[in-house]
């Protein structure tokens, strides 16, 4: 009997992208038993009954069927292939699934058919799940039917780069929430995957829970290799006693190679603000990015446009960036008495920025260097241009000290600063050194943050002063995925407790609401209350205009490699 090739690339095409192939071969004997055994680059059938009628050419397997080659398995109640038409069917016991794997990873579905000649095939109520950002996307839908990439060609189904397959599916419900009933949900008409390239859900229906919120003018794009979602929206509420009262919505869309951004906000003081961004990737290491904003200035009262340009290269997680920004807002605490506030121009500003090397089991280590021109403005005043060029070092070190699993951290920079101007020269050193610790179910942390600083900067924005500060954190569970934390910091020479902030958070498996509240006691005396969405999934999102809510001191450095 010929060689019946069985390419069941499909499989892995959907969604995991792992193509393997099976081969069946001299199928010509009636075998009835529990297995079928082929030769190391044939087949393997298990199950309950397995049999084949060599005069039709189709084999059976039932009773907890496995079709085996390799590490590809596919398990159902039920398993035929027919040798003459080349094709296979797996079918599935009520309230069972059909389960298709290849490692740890796998799709689930009430029955596969696939035609071997065609190569065309057929998941029926197929749902999986896709490692994205930091967390899963569930995919939920009624059918998916699977293309030759040649054929959705010509048919007018793709253009672009080739892949292997298409897979196209059908009555979606997208959602990274584990839950039968999700807290949120996207829910589209078809979901396209693109082989190991992305997933795009078609112009979804937006759910909270069972409640329509909107439809998306855009289609909902997840893409593999990035683990990232490329479009999202991001809803915020904020209270300022520079900005006033107000909130904004942040909307972002990506295809394959970038991704664009827009801003919109509004304060009963700053009235409208908004600022747009596009970044586009131009080769497999570099990246072009530009955009603009329109937004208030606390110093001068008053709007002002911010265009910013950049040239960005990473490779190898070594990365460099070529910057120009004009009339940029920075507002950087000095220490408990003394605040820059004003804008800077870099014209321009090189950057690059070492790998993280993991020096030990608990030690991280990175380097970086910069040189730029820069121009502060003040309010009565506009320094002259002015050279910078510096370098420094970044560690961060972490371990676990007992069994409850108390940490103890120590996040640390050291980095020198050299100006044309005057010829001055300005050293710093900061350190921020802690514990992490659990009593019950309350959350801990304790730190102790120093900075020395040495020399003098030839501009105000960039200027560091000696600071001693202790910091607290607790946080605790007072209901069902509803927790209250506070933390603060204590100025050592000062005094005081120079920052507080309070707030609440309803976390759920699969997204979390902070309301916070930030009392401001240092001499600027900018408090703030405001209400943020993430998913969890995503923690890391732009900043918004406006919300410029701290980050929690105690969480390691944002780049930093997962464990």
């Amino acid at each position: 009997m010929a060689k019946h090739k069985i390419n069941f690339i499909i499989i892995a095409v959907l969604i995991f992208i792992f193509p393997f192939k099976i081969y069946a071969q001299d199928l010509n004997a009636d075998n009835e038993g529990e297995n079928l055994n082929l030769n190391p680059e044939q087949v393997k059938l298990n199950a309950d009954r397995v049999s084949f009628n060599d005069e039709t050419g189709q084999a059976l397997a039932e009773g907890k069927a496995v079709l085996q080659y390799g590490d590809a398995t596919i398990q159902a109640e039920r398993i035929e292939y027919d040798a003459s038409s080349q094709k296979v069917k797996a079918l599935a016991l009520p309230n069972e699934q059909v389960t298709l794997s290849y490692g740890n990873k796998y799709v689930k579905a009430d029955q596969l058919d696939y035609d071997l000649i065609s190569q065309e095939g057929i998941l029926s109520g197929p749902h999986t799940r896709l490692a994205v950002g930091e967390g899963v996307l569930y995919v939920y839908g009624k059918e998916i039917n699977v293309i030759p990439w040649d054929l959705a060609e010509e048919r007018g189904l793709v253009k672009g780069a080739a892949a292997d397959y298409l897979a196209r599916w059908s009555e979606v419900t997208l959602t990274t929430c584990t839950l039968e009933h999700p807290h949120y949900k996207l829910v589209a008409k078809s979901v396209s995957f693109v082989p190991g390239k992305k997933v795009i859900a078609k112009k979804p229906r937006i759910y909270l829970g069972n409640l329509y919120l909107f439809s998306s003018p855009f289609d909902y794009v997840v893409e593999l290799k990035r683990r990232a979602v490329s479009y999202s929206i991001w809803p915020y509420f904020q209270h300022s006693d520079k900005r006033g009262t107000g909130g904004g919505l942040r909307i972002s869309a990506g295809w394959q190679t970038g991704k664009a951004a827009l801003d919109i906000a509004y304060a009963t003081e700053s009235k409208f603000e908004w600022a747009f961004e596009i970044e586009q990737q131009l080769n497999e290491n570099f990246t072009i990015a530009g955009g603009f904003e329109h937004s208030w200035d606390d110093l001068w009262d008053n709007k002002v446009w911010r265009p910013f340009a950049a040239l960005r290269y990473n490779k190898n997680n070594w990365r460099a960036e070529l910057l120009y920004r004009k009339n940029q807002y920075i507002s950087d605490q000095k220490d408990s008495t003394h605040k820059f506030k004003g804008r800077l121009d870099r014209k321009p500003e090189f950057t690059v920025w070492s790998p993280w090397y993991r020096t030990s089991q608990n030690l991280w280590l990175t380097f970086f260097a910069t040189h730029g021109t820069y121009l502060e403005k003040l309010l009565n005043d506009t320094g002259s241009l002015t050279n910078r060029f510096g370098f420094g070092a970044h560690g961060y070190f972490e371990t676990i000290t007992d069994d409850n699993g108390t940490e103890l951290f120590s996040d640390n920079t050291a980095s020198l600063w050299l100006y044309d101007r005057d010829k001055r020269e300005q050293r710093m050193f900061r350190t921020f050194s802690g514990f992490r610790y659990k009593t019950g179910n309350v959350q801990w942390g304790s730190a102790f943050e120093r900075i020395y600083s040495w020399g003098q900067s030839s501009m105000k924005w960039d200027e560091y002063r000696d600071r001693k500060r202790f910091h607290q954190k607790v946080r605790f569970q007072i209901g069902p995925e509803f927790f209250v934390y506070m933390r603060g910091s204590y100025d050592i020479s000062e005094h005081f407790a120079d920052e507080i902030f309070y707030g609440i958070q309803w976390v759920t498996d699969c997204m979390t609401w902070d309301l916070y509240y930030k009392n401001d006691r240092t001499y600027d005396d900018d408090d703030k209350i405001g209400l943020t969405l993430s998913i969890n999934a995503f923690p890391e999102k732009d900043a918004t205009l406006g919300q410029n809510q701290d980050k929690d001191p105690f969480l390691p450095p944002d780049d930093l490699p997962k464990k």
